[in-house]
């Protein structure tokens, strides 16, 4: 692989830099007692709101946690992919000329299925989950916030966690034996869009969860830690499926690819992908796109 086509590696070990250095920073006692205390305070509030109710914090908490970020950046990409509006967005499809507009039917029909999804397996399994933890006594800490230091290591943690489950498991779901029973579904969309992050078989959707939760079972971080985390992880996983390549978010270019080819491209970035030899096959497409380009832009000059 060419290094300026790894060039997205230099940004993310800059990422990896500056969240040291806050963890650094971190450490300091002025930082930590100014932050503390401003964060304590509504950490307080919070508490309040819920009336201190450990069930409506870790149930309904992480629900919200949920649900909120996933259908209020999913209907945003609705509204764009369906009215087409602003005509400037276009410029970002990765696939272009498809979904333009969504078609409507199968639109309604990934709804249904994600609401399915969502209520029937995910939430009844955050209520199983609650009961479980407290005759395990396993409750995340919930009264006293973690520290910026711990809060980051165990974001990392998870994130890695989930990378090499999810790349795994996604991997076996390609398995010919496998494929059409349970991932199918979910490439019916060749060109995804916001609102297919969720849209699977029901089998599909209960692996899925696997990688999310594993990290949180074998770390049990404190609650606002795993609220952030299911925040990331739909926000993440929406911006994968949105169909559009925007300059100032994470690439989705290559899990774009994963749908169009229904091969290679098997983790959430292209970490996994890398290390297994599974990413050749996008950075093929992606040369014979860049020179179908360049020669396109020729022909213009002509």
């Amino acid at each position: 692989m060419e290094l300026k086509q790894f060039g997205v590696w230099p940004r993310r070990i800059l990422l990896a830099g500056t969240l040291f250095l806050i963890s650094i920073l971190c450490g300091t006692t002025q930082f930590r007692n100014a932050s503390s205390v401003a964060l304590d305070s509504q950490w307080q509030k919070v508490l309040r709101l819920f009336g201190h109710d450990e069930f409506s914090l870790y149930v309904w908490g992480c629900i919200l946690s949920i649900q909120i970020p996933f259908w209020s950046v999913s209907t945003l990409f609705v509204f764009l992919d369906y009215f087409n509006r602003p005509k400037w967005v276009r410029k970002y499809k990765i696939q272009q000329g498809t979904n333009q507009p969504v078609n409507l039917n199968k639109l309604v029909e990934t709804v249904k299925v994600v609401l399915i999804n969502q209520w029937l397996i995910s939430n009844p399994a955050m209520v199983a989950n609650y009961f479980l933890k407290k005759l395990t006594n396993t409750m995340p800490i919930i009264y006293e916030l973690p520290t910026p230091q711990r809060f980051l290591w165990q974001f990392f943690v998870l994130v890695v966690i989930d990378e090499i489950a999810q790349y795994h498991l996604h991997k076996l779901m390609h398995h010919p034996k496998l494929y059409a029973r349970v991932h199918k579904k979910h490439h019916e969309w060749t060109a995804p869009v916001a609102l297919s992050f969720a849209y699977s078989t029901k089998t599909e959707y209960v692996i899925n969860m696997i990688p999310v939760a594993l990290g949180p079972m074998l770390m049990n971080p404190h609650l606002v830690t795993l609220w952030i985390w299911y925040i990331f992880v739909h926000l993440r996983g929406i911006n994968n499926h949105t169909g559009y390549q925007f300059p100032w978010l994470p690439t989705a270019e290559h899990h774009d690819y994963h749908h169009m080819s229904s091969h290679s491209c098997y983790g959430r970035t292209l970490a996994m992908d890398w290390l297994h030899g599974t990413d050749k096959g996008f950075w093929a497409y992606r040369a014979r796109k860049k020179g179908t380009t360049a020669q396109q832009l020729d022909n213009k000059s002509e």
